[in-house]
């Protein structure tokens, strides 16, 4: 009878470790993630209202140098339709097994014509 116990404790004892190491690899995972999504929307953001109408491909997707190659990107941008000038920026981050996605709006006020 105790082996049995002994045998049920350790089963529960075993889930619980197995469930904390796959939470810490999602974490070690999940944290560069959110620093290259970061990266790559800052690169969005330094690249003025006229490119963002139509991103070029080398805004638009990639993938990171090593170490982090494993990584790799999408970027959107698109007018959001109910507030003139206002933008959203979309970055998602995608490797083996997860995905990360950091977006913003951005105010871009329409340049007049009598403003050149």
């Amino acid at each position: 009878m105790a082996m049995a116990i002994i045998g049920v404790v350790s089963v529960g004892a075993l889930g619980a470790f197995g469930a904390d190491v796959r939470a810490a690899d999602r974490a070690q995972r999940m944290l560069p993630a959110a620093a290259l999504a970061e990266d790559r929307l800052t690169a969005l953001e330094n690249a003025g209202p006229r490119v963002l109408d139509i991103l070029p491909d080398s805004l638009a997707h990639g993938r990171f140098a090593a170490p982090f190659d494993a990584y790799s990107w999408t970027a959107e941008s698109k007018n959001v339709r109910s507030i003139p000038s206002l933008i959203e920026l979309t970055v998602r981050v995608v490797w083996d097994g997860g995905a990360f996605t950091l977006a913003e709006r951005r105010y871009e006020p329409m340049l007049s014509s009598t403003s050149r």
